[in-house]
């Protein structure tokens, strides 16, 4: 009998051939050869001996791996890395030598019995039916059979192998698979599961050249093999997406974003050459720079409208698009005969063999002449009247301007300007007539509509709408276009872009600010896995974040008493912070000292302000919340010696319906830390108010958005759990805020609720009649923002707030998930440019599945916005006439701006609970913790179902048969503190 997969099979040797016979007693042939008997029968024996190790099996099946032993001392010093690198183990093991056999290391957590390595060689060896046999069963074989066989081929092999190869080269400057016929191999489960690594074989420690050449070799032709063995069984790929093709998307996802080193060594091998990208730190730092003006500017501007509005000005011709055919092809049409070279020119007919191709500004065709040496091979070549036939050729037909492309990054970066609240603005040197043309490139990139100039004479006095934006950067390819903006605009950063393998303008020595293509890194180039602090997905490339499937097989699972020592640790640290910060607020306003009942109460209502706006609680401006407003909510609780009101609303339920945000709908960690920080709020305001705090916690799961009772009760209910956990149920109430404002405000409210947030979702849709926005999104939301001033004040504040509203929840509804893809997949490719429903590479599914999601994103936004109408009218806010008011979305004058975590302005809810390596508690998008090399971490106080937080994989410690926390870690764990 053989396990595999969860399930019993029985094999059989018969006729010689081996047969593996499952429960319904269908027959599957798995070969006739030898090594194929001799493997299986080691499994039985093995199995049926409940031995941990047979030798002789070990050695037979070490006659599968391909070629030679692995280089000793390498491999010896490279099982060294992989063990104290908790990424690289996650997908790489190596062979470690025993004295009678060798056996994949260190030890996989899901697989404690040890493992196998098979090479790929075996893999793809041919049964009867000339179909790869142990392939086809491995494949069979895979535990979550609802997955796409495409899929599970290209996450459990070939992602790892090239995941590994990239971080063993770009960490550790090591070269796998690179020894003499050197192949990897994978690790197998003794029931024949895959685990998901590879096995390094061939290692070579020091990164040159020829190792790095003979190990992308060796791992390309490996792949090629695997993909064309996938491809004889007769699997279904993706979307008609060969295997092959499947290969090459991988390697593109993996290879992006290197280190320059490791993309200039790639650069040097042919077969993984189209792959390796990267993208220069000064390029990065420029744009991050220019956003981060934006940003300030921005914020800036809330608070005095007459500001500008900041703005980013981007020339099109040879800087933001690049019309790399159009070029070719006039380049290709000017190399006929001519005076001075009556054969013609061949280098020109010829144009990948010149080290850069021309354009047409005449500031750099004399350059282009100089470099591609034509002019001293040609000299009696009328060049100047070259430049006026590569001109002509070049603006010849007009229809061929849509073959242009846009230069690589600009869609991203357009849109990050967009987020920041700035405006781009393109320019260009082309005439009206070829607005729409340019118009249709931009729109195929998925490029934001944006103001087009148009500016044949190329003067910036031509530029009166930029009079009044506030413009923070110029970028253009020609100095005297950047001069001539500089001037009109002398605060603006001039920045040169110059795009590969175009000729540029000669530059002064010490010309700086100058980029390639508008690309910017996805992650921050510090190093280690770290917590992103973004509050919302805008800011984050989602398309560009790593998955990481790995890193479920290495999860932590805490039984009771552990996960209740994280508790007791974080709890400790903020009680010690909480009396740090009374001692301090009763010594500055003297409470200790004598005085009268008005000298008591002013001083009791002073540190308690103090308390309230410190920086781990506080939101936004302190200046915001002042003594005056204190004592406006609290003094009548102070002068009455009772707990003081303190309301908030949220805790809805965890935003998972697409998994980039949370992997579950209960609280997880995140939550139970926001009820740690009120709780050491509670404990130091008492500490200067005996009676201390009443916390009353106004749930909305169902207020704005129809959900079931049982989602929403079931994160209440383990809301309460951990309020008990926090130690602070006696001082927090939980209740539904319809419940609330039923008690409270009286009468039947359910029904006046519902009619009258009926009436404003008509006003709204009336209000909004005509605009479809899978109709040019962008252009859509400014059109609802513009019909503000059109319509009467009952929905003209909504409408204001409608573009803002969308943007930010679209990336919390509900997304179907096709048959055989993974959620997350899925849910990369929708929201990698949710805006773009008319790009010519988007496939019809995700245009499909995007155009929902903003359908669904609108008719939400409607919803909400009435329902805030309606709240606003029936007196929700009022309820509670004495209470502090937490308020956790934008901080405003006479509100006291809270937050539970600190850090950026992520609500628990609304991400995935966190400790970094620091051991802060936060929050963070579930994308992008895995994309960081985070590992979830499962509780018994929440089930098996879904992650209770996420940890840096280096945090764990990998065990016999298990993962553990870091007992450093659990011991340092504590809120953030600012």
């Amino acid at each position: 009998m053989l396990q595999a997969g969860g399930y019993t099979e029985r094999v059989r040797w018969s006729a010689g051939e081996l047969r593996l016979v499952g429960s319904r007693g269908r027959g599957v042939p798995l070969g006739a050869e030898p090594a194929w008997a001799d493997l299986f029968r080691a499994l039985v024996r093995c199995r049926s001996r409940r031995t941990r190790h047979d030798p002789r099996w070990l050695r037979r099946l070490s006659r599968q791996l391909p070629g030679p032993a692995p280089d000793l001392p390498a491999a010896d010093g490279f099982a060294a890395v992989v063990r104290t690198d908790p990424v690289l183990r996650m997908h790489c093991a190596v062979l470690a030598a025993r004295a009678e056999h060798a056996e994949p290391s260190p030890q996989h957590p899901e697989h404690p019995g040890g493992t196998i390595a098979a090479g790929s060689r075996a893999l793809v060896e041919p049964g009867p039916d000339g179909a790869p046999a142990l392939l086809k069963l491995l494949v069979d074989n895979r535990f979550e059979h609802r997955e796409h066989e495409f899929g599970f081929f290209l996450e459990r092999f070939v992602r790892p192998a090239v995941r590994a190869f990239r971080i063993a080269l770009e960490q550790h400057r090591a070269v796998l698979f690179a020894g003499e016929d050197a192949r990897p191999a994978f690790e197998l489960s003794p029931e024949l599961a895959v685990t998901g690594r590879v096995v390094a074989t061939g290692v070579v420690a020091d990164a040159h050249p020829v190792a790095v050449a003979r190990g992308a070799r060796s791992l390309r032709g490996a792949l090629d093999e695997l993909g064309a063995a996938f491809d004889r069984i007769g699997y279904r790929p993706f979307a008609a997406e060969s295997a092959r093709a499947g290969i090459e998307r991988v390697l593109t996802e993996e290879f992006r974003y290197l280190q320059p080193r490791t993309a200039r060594l790639l650069g040097s091998v042919a077969q993984l050459r189209p792959f390796a990208h990267t993208v220069e730190s000064e390029q990065d730092e420029l744009l991050r720079h220019v956003l981060h003006q934006v940003q300030e500017r921005t914020r800036k501007r809330r608070w005095d409208r007459s500001l500008p509005q900041p703005a980013v000005v981007i020339d099109l011709d040879l800087c933001g698009i690049v019309p790399l055919r159009r070029t070719v092809e006039a380049t290709r049409a000017i190399a006929g005969p001519r005076p001075g070279a009556p054969e013609g020119i061949p280098e020109l007919a010829g144009p990948d063999s010149l080290p850069v191709l021309p354009t047409c500004a005449e500031a750099t065709w004399q350059r282009f002449v100089e470099l591609s040496g034509l002019g001293a091979q040609y000299p009696a070549v009328d060049w100047p009247a070259v430049h006026t036939e590569f001109s002509r050729a070049l603006a010849r037909p007009r229809e061929l301007l849509r073959t242009d492309v846009v230069n690589a990054g600009l869609a991203r970066f357009a849109w990050d300007v967009r987020d920041a609240g700035g405006q781009v603005v393109f320019c260009t040197g082309r005439d009206e007539q070829l607005r729409e043309h340019t118009d249709a490139v931009l729109a195929a990139a998925g490029v934001p509509t944006a103001p087009l100039l148009c500016m044949p004479d190329g003067k910036a006095e031509a530029l009166p709408e930029l009079r009044e934006l506030d413009v923070v950067a110029v970028f253009g390819d020609q100095r005297e276009g950047r001069i001539a903006l500089g001037e009109a605009f002398p605060s603006a950063l001039t920045i040169r872009v110059q795009v590969p393998g175009l000729v540029a303008e000669r530059e002064q020595p010490h010309a700086q600010r100058a980029i390639a293509t508008f690309e910017t890194t996805p992650r921050a180039p510090a190093p280690g896995p770290r917590l992103s602090h973004t509050h919302s997905l805008e800011e984050l490339q989602i398309g560009e974040l790593r998955a990481n499937r790995s890193a479920q097989d290495w999860a932590v699972r805490l039984d009771h008493a552990e996960s209740l020592e994280l508790v007791r640790s974080v709890r400790a640290d903020a009680d010690r912070a909480a009396d740090r910060l009374a001692s301090s607020a009763r010594s500055t306003f003297a409470l200790d000292e004598p005085g009268t009942q008005e000298q008591r109460v002013e001083r009791t209502l002073r540190a308690l302000h103090h308390v309230l706006t410190r920086k781990q609680f506080r939101k936004g401006a302190r200046a915001n919340y002042q003594v005056a407003d204190l004592r406006r909510d609290a003094e009548p609780f102070v002068r009455g010696d009772q707990p003081i009101d303190v309301v908030l609303l949220g805790f809805p339920v965890k935003q998972h319906l697409n998994g980039l945000k949370a992997s579950g709908p209960l609280p997880d960690l995140a939550e139970l830390g926001s009820l740690l920080r009120l709780r050491e709020m509670h404990r130091a305001a008492s500490a200067v108010h005996p009676p201390g705090l009443r916390f009353r916690i106004l749930t909305d799961g169902r207020h704005f958005r129809p959900r079931p009772a049982s989602i929403t009760g079931a994160y209440v209910r383990k809301l309460r759990e951990y309020a008990e956990l926090a130690g602070i149920a006696e001082a927090c109430a939980i209740e539904e805020v319809d419940a609330a404002a039923a008690r409270r405000i009286g009468g039947d409210l359910t029904a006046e609720r519902a009619v009258r947030a009926a009436r404003y979702r008509r006003l709204l849709t009336e209000a909004l009649r005509g605009l479809d926005i899978t109709d040019d999104p962008l252009r859509t939301l400014d059109s609802a923002h513009a019909r503000a001033s059109e319509v009467d004040d009952s929905v003209a504040p909504a409408l204001v707030l409608f573009r803002e509203m969308l943007m930010s929840l679209v990336y919390s509804v509900p997304l179907p998930v096709p048959s055989g893809m993974r959620r997350g997949t899925w849910a990369r490719l929708v929201y990698s440019d949710v805006y773009d429903l008319a790009g010519s590479a988007v496939p019809p599914a995700v245009r499909q599945a995007r155009a929902d999601v903003l359908r669904r994103a609108w008719h939400i936004v409607i919803r909400y916005l009435a329902t805030l109408r309606v709240d606003e009218e029936l007196g929700y806010e009022e309820m509670f006439p004495n209470r502090i008011r937490l308020t956790v979305s934008a901080a405003r004058r006479g509100r006291c701006g809270f937050t539970y975590l600190g850090g950026s302005g992520l609500l628990p809810w609304q991400g995935t609970g966190a400790v970094d390596a620091r051991g802060t508690v936060g929050a963070d998008f579930a994308v992008s913790l895995q994309d960081q090399g985070f590992v979830p971490v499962y509780s018994a106080l929440l089930g098996p179902r879904q992650p209770w937080f996420a940890v840096p994989a280096g945090c764990t410690v990998p065990g016999r048969g298990e993962v553990r926390l870091d007992p450093e870690l659990v011991a340092r764990a504590r809120l953030r503190r600012k």
